[in-house]
């Protein structure tokens, strides 16, 4: 018997269907059954099996590496605890068929049929706690935009979808193109419901895109994902080569210029990240200066 016991405890959404995929991928290729406690999403998933629980003891088995490796998972009942993060993990033909959307999807879909009254090609942005985070590689708007004009020569004649944590930065980057629509005011799972449906995908290096494009990969699909999701020692520290599956394709943009006619595009963003900077490093200055502060009055005492 095989479970992950943290199932909705160990980040958002988009780690959890890692968790469960791959942990169902270790029962089928070891001959294990397998359950999970009780999870705010399964109603959403036609297939999700009910919650049981086994009065049985069991073996707490922790990931050792970051990347894929071989697991010894033969005998005996194991709690799985880690991120479990690679497709090499799953039975890819029951992962598919568990997440199948419950029936609330088609209405979404009839809702935002609009979106999908040409091909498609969704642009997944995360920020939140990535901006300046020391540990994850950074996309800047031009990822995104470059993204687009080089591997879409049609772009012009889709729906570009953006979905974000921050929609406002999207819409600041991207509201003068002509063909955008902006996804707002929609929880994880509609976001992901309708970003699944897209034809085509630029994602960042947050698993919620990386699931969005994996469920709604299709046989003729593209899908544009970053060269990298970490950066730094923490990059030395954790091989990333396994997160993404072989076929996607990797694009570093600074090995693509941006043309004249995109300049005022250029500065607007060029402005846009020197005000974030200068946010970022003054909330860093101002926590330290009132250390110093209160370091200086306890001597004074």
């Amino acid at each position: 018997m095989i479970t992950f016991s943290k199932l909705g405890k160990k980040g958002n959404l988009g780690n959890q269907l890692f968790q469960i995929a791959s942990t169902i991928g270790f029962a089928e290729k070891f001959g294990h059954e397998y359950f999970f406690p009780d999870w705010n999403y399964s109603k959403y998933f036609k297939n999700w099996p009910p919650a049981f629980y086994k009065d049985e003891s069991f073996e707490i088995v922790n990931e050792k590496e970051f990347n894929y490796y071989e697991w010894n998972l033969k005998k005996g009942n194991y709690d799985i605890d880690g991120w479990l993060q690679s497709e090499k993990y799953f039975n890819v033909e029951k992962t598919k068929k568990l997440f199948q959307f419950e029936s609330f999807s088609q209405d979404l879909y009839a809702k935002y049929s609009f979106l999908f009254s040409k091909k498609t090609i969704l642009v997944s942005v995360r920020r939140g706690d990535f901006v300046r985070h020391p540990h994850y590689y950074q996309l800047s708007y031009l990822f995104y935009f470059k993204s687009i004009i080089e591997n879409f020569p049609d772009w012009r004649d889709r729906n570009i979808v953006f979905t974000s944590d921050d929609i406002s930065y999207c819409k600041y980057h991207f509201s003068f193109l002509k063909n955008v629509f902006f996804l707002e005011d929609l929880t994880p799972i509609n976001q992901l419901v309708l970003g699944a449906k897209c034809d085509d995908f630029i994602i960042s290096n947050s698993t919620f895109s990386w699931w969005i494009a994996w469920l709604g990969e299709k046989e003729k699909s593209k899908i544009i994902r970053p060269i990298k999701i970490f950066q730094g020692e923490f990059a030395e520290r954790n091989n990333d080569s396994d997160y993404f599956p072989d076929r996607w394709f990797s694009f570093d943009d600074s090995s693509f210029g941006i043309e004249k006619k995109y300049f005022t595009l250029y500065i607007r963003g060029f402005l846009y990240e020197f005000l974030i900077d200068i946010r970022f490093f003054y909330h860093k200055s101002k926590k330290r200066i009132k250390v110093l502060i209160k370091q200086l009055f306890r001597g004074l005492k």
